[in-house]
């Protein structure tokens, strides 16, 4: 372990956008048709996760990535339609497509000004994470990351 300080950070005024669905465009394969991620909504969030990392290792002067195994807390604070009881966002967006684009933003070079906050997202091999309703000045995704301590089996 090399001790890397947890880093948390706020990503807001942005609505979370889920990654992995995608849409055909294009004529058929033949002509170069591709796919394209279903979400409009993913790159401008994509674009605030990468400006909070920018703006923290711009705080802290620490570009160093975490190398190590990490563990991610993650709560998405989605917008409450206005006819909506429940308390909870049990619909879309799924949980673990909004991990999935998290976990690509502080990692993918392109969002993070060429200083990813992670290697690479395989490193992060724990998630503990949530979606709730929030208001709109609190929409975005609070996240924080640390590197991990051994299985219970191997410590």
């Amino acid at each position: 372990m090399t001790n890397r300080n947890a880093v948390e950070l706020w990503a807001v005024g942005v609505e979370p956008a889920p990654q992995g669905s995608k849409r055909y465009v294009g004529g058929n394969r033949a002509s170069g048709g591709r796919f394209i991620e279903a979400s409009k909504k993913l790159e401008p969030f994509r674009q605030a996760i990468g400006k909070a990392v920018q703006e923290h290792m711009a705080k802290t002067g620490d570009t160093t990535p975490f190398t190590l195994p990490v563990e991610v807390e993650a709560t998405f604070i989605l917008p409450k339609p206005k006819t909506v009881k429940r308390a909870w966002p049990s619909v879309a967006p799924d949980l673990d497509k909004l991990q999935r684009a998290l976990g690509d933003s502080i990692s993918l070079e392109k969002y993070c000004g060429g200083f990813p906050l992670v290697q690479d997202d395989a490193l992060i091999v724990t998630w503990h994470s949530q979606k709730i309703y929030g208001t709109p000045d609190e929409m975005g995704v609070y996240f924080k990351v640390q590197e991990i301590i051994l299985p219970w089996h191997l410590g």
